[in-house]
């Protein structure tokens, strides 16, 4: 993938948004029956994405329904959240269909309201790649 221009970079930078030690973004959440645009950080650290429940009922999830739950980890210990699937999810040029996400509510205090896991950032090309590099042997020579 080739660099960005100073104008893509600026383009870019007007979409994310650097503040408290967090990259957040605005992700668009469809659901059976509305879509919501939610502020949300990166985290790489989280296997799966994760938004808070009353948004999920309010696009036409059913996180008390869910069949499915996560065990997370919190500052208050282990959790066990619902997991539900939400009809698509857009941000920064993506847009996956049919994407599981844990319900559950960050602190009030929190810059956003939901976190970006794993399943959604490894469908980035430059996620692609970085895992490709790490799955190959070393280079012994």
């Amino acid at each position: 993938m080739p660099p960005l221009s100073n104008k893509m970079a600026k383009q870019l930078l007007q979409k994310i948004i650097l503040k408290e030690g967090i990259i957040s973004l605005y992700a668009k959440l469809k659901g059976s029956i509305t879509s919501r645009t939610v502020k949300m950080a990166l985290d790489t650290g989280a296997t799966y994405t994760m938004i808070p429940a009353e948004i999920a009922r309010d696009i036409g999830c059913n996180p008390e329904a869910s069949k499915k739950q996560i065990e997370i980890s919190t500052a208050s210990g282990l959790i066990l959240c619902p997991l539900v699937t939400v009809s698509a999810i857009k941000s920064c040029g993506l847009n996956l269909k049919n994407i599981e996400v844990i319900c559950h509510s960050l602190p009030h205090e929190s810059p956003v309201e939901g976190l970006l896991g794993l399943n959604f950032l490894l469908h980035f090309p430059a996620f692609i790649e970085f895992y490709q590099r790490i799955q190959l042997p070393a280079n012994t020579d």
